[in-house]
Formats: structure tokens, C-alpha cells, sequence
């Protein structure tokens, strides 16, 4: 894979904040150190340690110190890599993450925390809830996405609007809500495994209801820098995302059914679909399609291009081609404003054969797990929603950088 196809490296890049792919490079090789609280490690800040060592082994290419008081990971939708190593000493990295608690200032230092619904940015929340599944989640994600902006120095955007803490909207739920839940995952890339990594963390790992997966293609080198359920070992390469992502569901005891499928404007909902339908979707074409095929309510959720502006975006609305065709109107991209053309990087490009090597940079969507870490928990606020037969047509908006801008949800 040549440097300019993994999403992270190309974001930073086009961010041009950086316009040297060495130095790019070079920056995102820095080591992590990834503390948390190790009175909660065991318990609820579990989900946000292992999905931000999951984000941070993908956007940076050094180890990841986890200081946890673990000395091994707990049960988790998939393993975290051989660069992520449990350690009880501290070590000397440029990058410190802390869940819960401060971790010790460093070139960069970025910490949070979280309780119940809510989570915080640089400060601790003064009460002693449990975190939710959800909540931690998003906290992995916005703090992971924060080492990523601070490694590259991205300019502050918006820094007047950020508050200290976010209560995210996540419905009171039954536990049984989730275990008996039928759902149909269309798009199975960076959103759709950051949604079933959640789920796992939702079910404590026991077994949820029927899920079917789709997807028309397979999993290509690229995809291992944004997609959170696949390992090291690249036993994935080549195969399709649907079938291999349900075997590999399948051995955790979960009941899920793998389609590689296409969807066009002629294809509809089989029988035995579970008719809520969760979307993650790049293509706007195909998110109109899917509301068109005849599923009864859709969750989706969205993430941009632009490192400097990274937004993210929710929906939840009925089987409505209308109101699908008004959210989810053709356009163009206008995260990625373009570099300049006579710039060093541009130049190296347009050297490769046939200027392949521009093109490609071009037409790669830009993009970090973090992102997709924190639209699926949003999307999962929505979700359940749905499962409790709360069907409100909401759709919401947020951005990562900084951290913590207020999001906002609104009906449709």
C-alpha cells in the first residue's frame, strides 16, 4: 500500500498542515501512552480503553502503552494489535491519553472522562455513575481523535464554542431491548464495525438478536487503518466484508447471516431481513436507494473528509424517499478543498507513472477511526430509540475538533 492511500496519512495531509508525506509520517510513528482510571478498568471504562487503543494503533504507527492496572485485555469484539502492550511502569511518549484520570503532561496531552450519559474534556465529572457503553465510546473517540490533532497541530477550529462536558442523548433502555434485537447492517467499513463493536460492549458480550450484514466488496489493505474489527494477521485480505464479518460474529456465539450484495435502485428488503436497517454509507445515491428498498426505519450515520472541520452526522427517519432524497441530496464533496498543484507534495505525486499517484491521493476519502468511533455512538443513541419504539425523524450534526463543541439534534 503506498503512502498515500492510508486515510489517515492522507487526511493529515490534505489538511496541509503538514506537506511533507515523510514528515507526516514520521509524526503519526510517535508512541502513546493510554492511561485510565484502574478502579474502573475492570468495569465500565472498559469500552472507551479498548476503543481508544483500537483508534490510536491505527492512526499512529508507533506502540501503544496501556496503563490500566490490566495486564491483558478484557473480552472485546475483536483483539487489539501486538503494538498495543498492558503495562504497569510508566513510559516516556510524546502522545498521553487519560480515561478518568490526568495523565501527566507531554508535548501532547489530551484526557477526559466519563459518567452515566456524560463525558468531559480536560476535567474530572464529579459524580460517580457508571459510564454508559455509549458515552464511553464517544469519550475513545473524541480523545483519540484529539492525540491526532495535537500530534500534527491542527489549528483550532471554533475554540470559542467548546464547552467542558457533553450529556449525550441516549434513551433509558431494558437490557432486553438490546439482547432481542433484529437489525440489518448495510455497509460494513469503518461505521458498520465501529456500530457492531459497540453492540458487543451493549450485550456485555452475550448474545443480541438476528443481524444480517451487507456488503458488495472486500476487505482491501487500506481498509486496516479505519476498520476497528479486523487484526493484524490480514487474514481478511480479499475476502468479503459481509460473510467474513459474520463468520467472525458467529464465533462469539452471535447469530448474524453475511450477504454480498449490491444495492441499486431495482433492489428491495428480502423476507427475511429484520425490517430496522443501520446504514454505513459513504455513497448518498446508495443511503437513498436503502430507504427506498422497503425496510421500515433506518439509522445512519455519516463522517467528512476534512481534518480541520471533522464532522459527523446522524439520522434517524422512516421507509420516505422524499424526505430521504431532501437529507441525502446528490453534491459534491466540499471537505477536501484541494492543495495546490505546484506544491512539493503535489509534484511528488504527478512524478508516479502516469501521475497515478495524484489521482489516487484525490479520490481516497480522508478519514480516521476516531471519527467513525464517535458517529456510531450517536447513531446507537438513535438506535435505542428505535428499539424501545420511540420513531422520531431526528437528524443531528456535530464536529470533533475541538473537543467538546456542543452537537445538535433536531426533528425532520
Amino acid at each position: 500500500m503506498d503512502n498515500w492511500e492510508d486515510r489517515v496519512l492522507n487526511g493529515v495531509l490534505k489538511s496541509g498542515v503538514v506537506d511533507d508525506p515523510a514528515k507526516a509520517k514520521r509524526l503519526l510513528s510517535a508512541d502513546v501512552e493510554l492511561l485510565a482510571d484502574p478502579a474502573r478498568a475492570k468495569t465500565d471504562l472498559w469500552p472507551a480503553i479498548w476503543a481508544a487503543a483500537a483508534a490510536l494503533s491505527r492512526q499512529f504507527s508507533g506502540r501503544i502503552f496501556i496503563r490500566c492496572g490490566l495486564d491483558r485485555a478484557l473480552p472485546a469484539p475483536a483483539a487489539l494489535g501486538p503494538r498495543c502492550e498492558f503495562s504497569r511502569s510508566p513510559h516516556e511518549t510524546s502522545i498521553k491519553v487519560g480515561i478518568g484520570v490526568f495523565p501527566g503532561e507531554g508535548p501532547t496531552t489530551v484526557w477526559g472522562d466519563v459518567r452515566g450519559r456524560a463525558l468531559s474534556y480536560g476535567a474530572n465529572i464529579r459524580h460517580d455513575t457508571p459510564a454508559h457503553p455509549i458515552s464511553a465510546f464517544a469519550l475513545a473517540g473524541y480523545l483519540s481523535y484529539a492525540a491526532l490533532a495535537g500530534s500534527v497541530q491542527l489549528p483550532s477550529h471554533r475554540d470559542d464554542y467548546t464547552v467542558s462536558e457533553l450529556v449525550l442523548p441516549i434513551h433509558a433502555h431494558d437490557s432486553q431491548v438490546i439482547d432481542s434485537a433484529e437489525i440489518t447492517f448495510v455497509g460494513l467499513g469503518q461505521l458498520g464495525q465501529a456500530y457492531l463493536a459497540l453492540l458487543f460492549f451493549l450485550t456485555g458480550g452475550k448474545q443480541p438478536g438476528k443481524l444480517v450484514l451487507i456488503d458488495r466488496d472486500i476487505f482491501e489493505a487500506p481498509n486496516e487503518s479505519t476498520q476497528i474489527l479486523l487484526d493484524w494477521t490480514q487474514e481478511w485480505l480479499g475476502e468479503p466484508k459481509a460473510t467474513f464479518l459474520a463468520a467472525k460474529l458467529r464465533r462469539l456465539g452471535w447469530n448474524a447471516l453475511g450477504e454480498q450484495s449490491e444495492l441499486t435502485w431495482e433492489w428491495r428488503k428480502p423476507p427475511h431481513h429484520p425490517s430496522l436497517a443501520v446504514l454505513g454509507l459513504d455513497d448518498l445515491d446508495v443511503r437513498r436507494m436503502a430507504v427506498a428498498a422497503g425496510y421500515k426505519w433506518i439509522v445512519e450515520a455519516g463522517v467528512g473528509t476534512s481534518f480541520l472541520e471533522p464532522r459527523i452526522s446522524w439520522h434517524s427517519l422512516p421507509c420516505d424517499t422524499q424526505l430521504a432524497r431532501r437529507l441525502f441530496a446528490s453534491r459534491g464533496d466540499g471537505d477536501f478543498r484541494g492543495i495546490s498543484e505546484v506544491s512539493p507534495l503535489a509534484r511528488q505525486l504527478k512524478a508516479t507513472p502516469g501521475e497515478c499517484g495524484w489521482v489516487t491521493f484525490n479520490n481516497i476519502r480522508a478519514t480516521a477511526p476516531s471519527m467513525g468511533i464517535v458517529a456510531a455512538a450517536y447513531a446507537w443513541c438513535s438506535l435505542l430509540a428505535v428499539l424501545q419504539g420511540e420513531q422520531r425523524r431526528l437528524q443531528g450534526r456535530a464536529c470533533l475538533w475541538n473537543p467538546l463543541l456542543p452537537f445538535l439534534e433536531e426533528s425532520v
